[in-house]
């Protein structure tokens, strides 16, 4: 299947966009990793909706991370952005950062939701269960392996987790601008924002919470917060799984996000 990618105007910045498939919109939001190319779980979904994937501010070609300072100037940003598209509903499938930013959302603007996918999410403290210190690995791919991966020592581990030095310079710089826009707003406190668990009842559209049990980066402890704290969420958890299931456990991922949204 085809896919386009363009860049549309939001707010007066450049925001790359990529856009496949066909029916009823679907917007996946990515993570701090910036996986902002059109990988195969966007093309599973992209059988069954319109599969919108834009790259967050500051984030592979996407301008304006000047702008940026918060959470809630990334919850403005996709206001713009949801405008620009001409959405009403529409559903939201996000992981970590981008369930961060897709709770949110939803926590102020409910009724622009039709049905929210929250993927090992950030955005929570949940005591004794802290987020783990990532960034103080950037030279450890061994030890970001064993966080992020089920499997730290399979061939999917290892392609994506490099040492910097060993990096293309194009994956180097991508990911030194991933880390610099994630910073802006989930350096302190570190990936979570200490209000959102009290006011995840205001999210009052259908919800899936979907974890990895073997997620070393944010612990299931933190889905099982998300669907205790959004009034009927569902909590379901892929068992031998890390931090990223669209990736490594991808056929999983995707039956279960179609049987939640329908498609």
């Amino acid at each position: 299947m085809s896919f386009q990618e363009t860049h549309v105007e939001i707010g007066g910045s450049k925001t790359k966009l990529l856009r496949g498939g066909s029916g009823e919109p679907l917007l996946y939001l990515h993570s701090a990793g910036g996986e902002t190319l059109w990988l195969p779980f966007h093309e599973d979904l992209a059988q069954h909706f319109e599969v919108f994937a834009p790259a967050h501010p500051g984030f592979d070609t996407s301008d304006g991370l000047d702008k940026i300072d918060s959470m809630e100037d990334l919850v403005f940003h996709y206001v713009d952005f949801w405008d620009a598209m001409g959405w009403d509903k529409v559903n939201v499938v996000g992981l970590s950062l981008g369930g961060w930013i897709g709770a949110e959302f939803a926590v102020r603007y409910s009724n622009r939701v039709k049905k929210l996918v929250l993927v090992d999410s950030a955005g929570l403290y949940v005591k004794g269960a802290p987020i783990h210190p990532m960034w103080e690995h950037a030279r450890e791919p061994e030890i970001l392996r064993r966080i992020l991966f089920a499997d730290p020592e399979g061939p999917l581990a290892m392609t994506l987790i490099m040492h910097p030095e060993e990096m293309p310079d194009e994956m180097l710089i991508a990911t030194l601008k991933a880390a610099e826009a994630t910073a802006r707003v989930g350096w302190n406190p570190y990936l979570h924002n200490p209000k959102l668990r009290g006011h995840l009842h205001r999210i009052k559209v259908p919800t899936l919470v979907l974890w990895g049990d073997k997620d070393g980066l944010i612990p299931p402890a933190h889905g099982k917060a998300f669907a205790d704290g959004i009034p009927g969420a569902k909590l379901s958890v892929i068992e031998n799984c890390g931090h990223m299931p669209n990736i490594e456990c991808q056929e999983e991922f995707v039956k279960r996000v179609l049987a939640f949204l329908g498609g």
